[in-house]
């Protein structure tokens, strides 16, 4: 019995195969709508007769809805099958890609974003990825959310130059329709092949506890300290840690979003080329998967309030130098280093998981996400207020001195390290019991 165990802790972990198909699932999501986004935006702009401050639109209204659902989808995804939402989702990812590639006016493109592109998302994505993540690993959880996140930025390494040099040849259009079909034949299968929601016996147990010994079910989905019916909106406001989290990731994400859906635009702005454009969105998404990798390291060593902090102030010198820098060295630098924010999304997930148990992270994480409508028209702002002064500082270096800002005030984050059995960190002891009890 005692090698029989052995082998199982010494054997390939299933959880892993669910965090690779997650990166996948993110990175189809993400790469056209979002991290190739500037790319098309000129080539919409004639064809469609729209100023690009418009199409920015597209992406408010993205974050807008996709925090509308995000409660809703939380809730769903630690209650459901992973292996369904996620496979739902990203049907309707290709259907979107398919939409794109037919529209005719900017209204539909619009349309597009507004309302099929966000309730996809939030269902292939992140919050269902975080929440089947979290019922797979209490060791080594950081590093598999922080890989997780990888897909959020995987497909803008590979993209932006792909979509650059063949774009001339072969037009936008062809390139959403091969992409919508790739996703419906091949990635839709395999998602619904390989997820499954929670480990069983044969997985082995070895990532389920702190140690790497067999690890019994609690804090992952069965009877954690705050299961997930039990854990009320009330609670989750109630805690001064998940303000402070809303406090540090919306104003990195608002520059991040400013930096990046403008890349290509601010680089034209400077004379240099559609090439170089998307060679430097190439390097931000290179940043961005790496701090999703190191940030994940980082978390399960050091916990995720000094990496928060640390990540915010890289953040704001890198807005500092794409808002104040003209050369194709300086725009790169500042590109990259704004890049590094995407190391916020490991980070965020494993203090939602640390603040409010496993079986909660759906919705606690969800509700988090519902506070997206604040900064979802950054993008739109910068552009709209290029247009009306003819210069991208203003918008840039007010959203980096609102990051500077977040990243001082997450340092007030309390946070106790070790093994908390999916019990909220600032529960008193007593409570705590009751709870586990």
């Amino acid at each position: 019995m005692m090698d029989a165990g052995a082998a199982r802790r010494r054997g390939w972990y299933h959880g892993w195969n669910i965090v690779a198909v997650c990166v996948l699932a993110s990175a189809v999501s993400n790469g056209l709508p979002v991290n190739a986004f500037s790319l098309f935006l000129q080539d919409w702009s004639a064809e469609l007769h729209a100023p690009i401050s418009f199409f920015q639109l597209g992406l408010a209204s993205l974050g807008l809805f996709s925090a509308v659902f995000s409660p809703f989808v939380g809730t769903l995804a630690d209650k459901h099958s992973a292996r369904w939402l996620i496979g739902g989702g990203l049907l309707g990812i290709a259907a979107f890609y398919l939409g794109v590639s037919f529209v005719t006016a900017s209204w539909q493109l619009l349309a597009l974003y507004a309302l099929l592109l966000p309730i996809s998302v939030a269902f292939a994505t992140t919050l269902t990825a975080n929440a089947v993540v979290s019922r797979w690993f209490v060791r080594r959880l950081g590093l598999a959310l922080g890989l997780t996140s990888f897909g959020l930025g995987l497909a803008g390494i590979v993209l932006p130059p792909i979509v650059a040099a063949v774009m001339p040849n072969y037009g936008w259009r062809a390139i959403w329709r091969f992409c919508g079909l790739l996703i419906a034949v091949i990635v839709v299968p395999l998602v619904l092949w390989v997820v499954r929601d929670r480990p069983a016996e044969r997985d082995g147990r070895h990532y389920l506890s702190m140690d790497g010994r067999e690890a019994g079910p609690r804090g992952h989905g069965h009877s954690t300290g705050q299961a997930s019916d039990g854990l009320s909106l009330r609670v989750v406001l109630a805690r001064r840690n998940f303000w402070l989290l809303v406090a540090v990731y919306l104003p990195m994400l608002a520059l991040y979003g400013g930096c990046s859906n403008n890349l290509a635009p601010i680089a034209a702005a400077r004379g240099l080329s559609p090439q170089t454009a998307g060679l430097m969105l190439s390097a931000l998404n290179l940043a961005y998967v790496g701090a999703t990798l190191v940030a994940g390291m980082l978390s399960d060593r050091f916990g995720n309030r000094l990496p928060l902090f640390g990540l915010a102030m890289l953040t704001t010198v890198g807005g500092l130098l794409v808002a104040l820098g003209h050369s194709d060295v300086t725009l790169g630098a500042g590109a990259m280093l704004v890049g590094l924010s995407g190391g916020m999304w490991p980070l965020l997930a494993a203090a939602v998981a640390g603040e409010f148990g496993a079986s909660g992270v759906g919705r606690a994480f969800g509700l988090l996400m519902s506070f997206l409508p604040i900064i979802v028209l950054a993008p739109f702002a910068v552009a709209k207020i290029h247009e009306n002064t003819n210069s991208y500082v203003p918008a840039l270096l007010g959203l980096s001195i609102l990051t500077l800002a977040g990243g001082v005030a997450c340092l007030l984050m309390r946070e106790r390290r070790g093994p908390r059995d999916g019990v909220a960190q600032d529960v008193p002891p007593d409570e705590a019991a009751k709870a586990i009890a």
